[in-house]
C-alpha cells in the first residue's frame, strides 16, 4: 500500500517541480492551479492519512482482519 502512494505522491511534487521551473504557468486560475488544486492536494491528504493512520485504511480497502 504504501508503494502505491509514494507513486501516487509524485503527481503532486512533479506539479510542484513545475510550479518552480515555469512559475509564469502557475497564478490564479491557470491549468496549473487547478491541476494541483483537484488532483494533488487530494493526493497529499490521503497520503498523510496513510502514513499517520495506516491500520484504519488498511479496514477501508482490505476488509476486516480477522
Amino acid at each position: 500500500m504504501r508503494v502505491i502512494l509514494a507513486v501516487l505522491a509524485l503527481v503532486p511534487l512533479g506539479l510542484l517541480v513545475e510550479s518552480f521551473l515555469h512559475p509564469e504557468s502557475y497564478g490564479e486560475g491557470t491549468l496549473g492551479d487547478w491541476l494541483f488544486a483537484l488532483l494533488g492536494v487530494p493526493i497529499l491528504i490521503f497520503n498523510l492519512w496513510v502514513w499517520i493512520d495506516p491500520e484504519i485504511v488498511e479496514s477501508y480497502f482490505k476488509g476486516k482482519r480477522q
